[in-house]
């Protein structure tokens, strides 16, 4: 079931599957403005069989109701409507998974609205911008060597080693990764051809101002600069069980930052997708619908 259900003076799409009175997750994209169609593309559908499962648009993103230049913005706004929604839903309580930035707003939101959630589930997460941003340089760097652009492999090295802030990182990446053309998708999946993934949105007819709603949704929040405030030093206020659905290869969630989710999260464990990159729902489908619901039904 799809519907715009109205939050807080805007309307946040979203998708229900399953049997209401089940165990509800929360389904937080990334991107920042990616949607949730990936995830329903598949992984929703198959989590339904057993539990109850909500996936949005985030506020302003796609098929949500569009920011306007005059609405304020920033990531507590997401925070705050995800309580809304579960209050407007009548859910008691509900577990929350977020994917990439997704995984910073299901941190967030747990820290905030403890007795809100009962479990949080984190796939490739980015939980501080300069770790992830260095990660996905290093990627880069050997895509740029095996085509022979000197320059290129010298900028990366220069945003590995050197000092800038998160919000020049991340500006830095987004003109990196188009230089690397269509390659760009090979740093970010492991166990499956790119083409397949954008196949997925092959078929979702959306329209040029709809996409156009995810950017400023993202641009937004990169103005506000609060998703550049790394949350590692949030992990040991989160005493929910928590799970790290990591992909062996994932360049986001990058080895410093699972070490510091085993390191600090009180009652944390890790899974392991050996042959994924940042999409373990996609790369490894059937695992990941398994572990997920272990953990939630356990």
């Amino acid at each position: 079931m799809t519907k715009l259900i109205p939050i807080r003076g805007t309307r946040i799409y979203i998708e229900e599957f399953g049997e209401a009175g089940k165990e509800t997750l929360l389904y937080l994209h990334g991107g920042p403005g990616a949607s949730c169609i990936d995830f329903t593309y598949h992984q929703a559908l198959a989590l339904s069989s057993s539990i109850r499962v909500i996936a949005i648009d985030q506020r302003g993103v796609l098929r949500s109701d569009p920011i306007l230049k005059e609405d304020s913005f920033g990531v507590q706004d997401i925070i705050e409507d995800c309580e809304e929604l579960r209050r407007t839903l009548g859910i008691e309580r509900w577990s929350v998974l977020g994917h990439s930035f997704g995984g910073y707003i299901a941190l967030m939101y747990a820290s905030q609205y403890p007795d809100a959630v009962k479990k949080v589930m984190y796939e490739a997460p980015m939980f501080d911008q300069t770790l992830s941003m260095k990660s996905l340089f290093r990627r880069a760097l050997p895509l740029f060597e095996q085509e022979n652009q000197t320059d290129r492999v010298q900028e990366c090295i220069q945003y590995i080693d050197g000092s800038f802030s998160p919000s020049e990182l991340w500006e830095a990446w987004i003109r990196i990764g188009n230089l690397l053309g269509n390659r760009r998708d090979e740093v970010y999946f492991h166990g499956i051809d790119p083409s397949e993934y954008n196949a997925i949105f092959e078929n979702t007819y959306l329209t040029e101002d709809q996409w156009g709603r995810s950017y400023v949704h993202g641009r937004r929040l990169q103005e506000e600069g609060k998703l550049f405030e790394s949350l590692l030093p949030l992990l040991p206020q989160v005493e929910h069980p928590s799970l790290l659905l990591s992909g062996k290869y994932d360049p986001v969630c990058c080895e410093e930052q699972t070490h510091a989710f085993r390191d600090l999260t009180p009652n944390g464990r890790i899974v392991v997708f050996e042959n994924s990159g940042h999409f373990p729902r996609i790369e490894e489908p059937s695992k990941y619908t398994d572990e997920v619901l272990k953990f939630i039904l356990e």
